[in-house]
């Protein structure tokens, strides 16, 4: 499963990925599933997330403290796997076996919703994501949101080890057959909507929709040596040349990656590296921040084209051990925290960023692997979404890439526009149907200029206007049996 992410890409391995789990469960007593599914989650996040190793040495961290980091990520994300296999067992113990596979599917989604919902846990895990290259298929989740082709993935994995059981004991049930039907059925279903659906798009008359230039900052700072004062001027040249740099015509958004200035921004001071008399556009600058009050916090500055500050976001979602340590006596050990010190969070519901191109919101770096973030934008009015991000820090790894592609499911899901602006990149900018108009890959420094159609949908999505009905219905049908587990107990 870990090789569909990016950067292998075998998202065909998906569809019968899980099989030889579901497989097994079907043989254990809960407690042996809880151990089975841990093992595999255990595997799965290691290897998916082993950039998180490099990281750390990338940081100068000790090796087994880099070990420990890794090990103890994945444990941690392991006990959605343990949680499913444990759960699932028991519950679906009385229910008749030509249901079992469907049930297995309501047990994952219902797990991975309530793990989405309510706690801070990386879903890096959604199935949806092993089919980031497949277009058609992600369509759905502008209905059914983040979970709904991780339900087909599931209930297709469950029907398959069902029909390999079914074989290896030579049982001739006829619902083996129709289940197995039913998901073929299901499959097409879905890539048939997404085909029409892009269909739709090639064919919307756009000439009649308002268009806009933006232009993305990809200055490719080496990050070890972002906060080292010997290197402040050589960054600020690197935009200042980015900025001055020939262009066709006037930009109406310049868009700047996360923590973009090598300094401390006090809010309610000009933010001198953005004045550039010459431009005269909107910029959203990213930049470590100090309020009045003396919070620190990971920001994105609205400039207007006079260079007063229109709006500013705070960052929600901070990185554990990367922004803020929740063990202190560890500091010592983390380099950027010596120097920056532990951030604040903003507020949940920020007010929306007035840009040219609507109303936009941002996200900042990993906050983009969130779904409820922005399905809360959108459905606050958000017409954009603006993720910033500096995956400096992971270099060549397949970290940048899982980072990037997540955009591309949040602006299916919630049917805007994303503007994507990293500092080493990858920097693109993405449709409401998940098409890359323009990008700058990894390591390459440059100013990406687009024109870009807005308005396809003033109303955004069905899931951003009704939220996550799948996961209610899932968490509702696991509820309905464990309480009939517990009636036949």
């Amino acid at each position: 499963m870990a090789l569909c992410l990016p950067r292998p890409g075998f998202c065909f391995l998906a569809w019968f990925a899980l099989a030889p789990l579901f497989r097994a469960w079907s043989r254990s007593r809960p407690r042996q599933a809880a151990g089975l599914g841990f093992a595999a989650g255990f595997c799965f996040h290691g290897l998916a997330l082993h950039w998180i190793y490099s990281t750390c040495r990338f940081a100068l961290i000790p090796i087994p403290l880099a070990i420990l980091a890794w090990g103890a990520l994945a444990a941690f994300l392991a006990l959605h796997w343990a949680l499913v296999g444990g759960v699932g067992t028991w519950a679906l113990k009385p229910i008749p076996e030509w249901l079992k596979p469907w049930a297995w599917a309501v047990v994952w989604i219902a797990l991975s919703a309530a793990w989405e919902r309510w706690t801070p846990r990386l879903s890096v895990d959604l199935l949806a994501y092993t089919q980031y290259r497949n277009l058609n298929l992600l369509q759905i989740g502008s209905i059914l949101g983040p979970f709904g082709l991780g339900l087909l993935i599931v209930a297709c994995n469950a029907v398959l080890a069902q029909v390999w059981e079914g074989l290896e004991s030579r049982r001739q049930d006829p619902f083996l057959a129709r289940n197995a039907a039913a998901a073929a059925f299901l499959f097409l279903l879905a890539w048939g909507y997404g085909t029409i659906v892009l269909a739709w798009r090639f064919l919307e008359p756009r000439e009649s929709l308002p268009r806009a230039r933006v232009e993305i900052l990809q200055p490719a700072v080496d990050q070890y040596h972002k906060w080292d004062e010997a290197w402040a001027g050589a960054i600020e040249a690197n935009f200042r040349e980015l900025l001055d740099g020939a262009r066709a015509d006037k930009p109406d958004l310049v868009v700047w990656p996360e923590s973009a200035l090598p300094r401390w921004v006090r809010e309610g001071t000009p933010i001198r590296e953005a004045g550039s008399p010459a431009l005269q556009a909107f910029q959203l600058v990213g930049a470590v921040s100090r309020s009045a009050e003396g919070e620190s916090h990971n920001s994105a500055f609205l400039l207007g084209p006079n260079g007063a500050v229109r709006g500013i976001y705070h960052k929600r979602q901070l990185v554990p051990f990367g922004e803020f340590l929740p063990f202190p006596f560890l500091k010592k050990f983390v380099g950027l925290l010596q120097q920056m010190g532990d951030l604040s969070p903003g507020n949940l519901d920020q007010e929306l960023l007035p840009t040219p191109l609507g109303p936009a919101a941002a996200t900042i770096c990993y906050e983009a692997m969130f779904p409820t973030l922005s399905r809360r934008d959108a459905a606050r009015g958000a017409r954009l979404i603006v993720n910033l991000t500096n995956d400096g820090w992971y270099k060549d790894t397949w970290g940048p890439y899982q980072h990037f592609y997540a955009n591309i499911f949040r602006a299916i899901e919630n049917r805007v526009p994303v503007i994507r602006v990293g500092n080493t990149g990858i920097s693109a900018v993405i449709d409401p149907w998940g098409v890359v108009l323009a990008r700058l890959d990894l390591n390459r420094r440059g100013r990406l200029d687009v024109e870009m159609a807005t308005g396809s949908f003033p109303e955004g999505s069905f899931y951003s206007r009704h939220g996550d009905l799948l996961g209610t219905f899932c968490l509702w049908g696991l509820a309905g049996l464990a309480l009939l587990r517990l009636r036949r107990a």
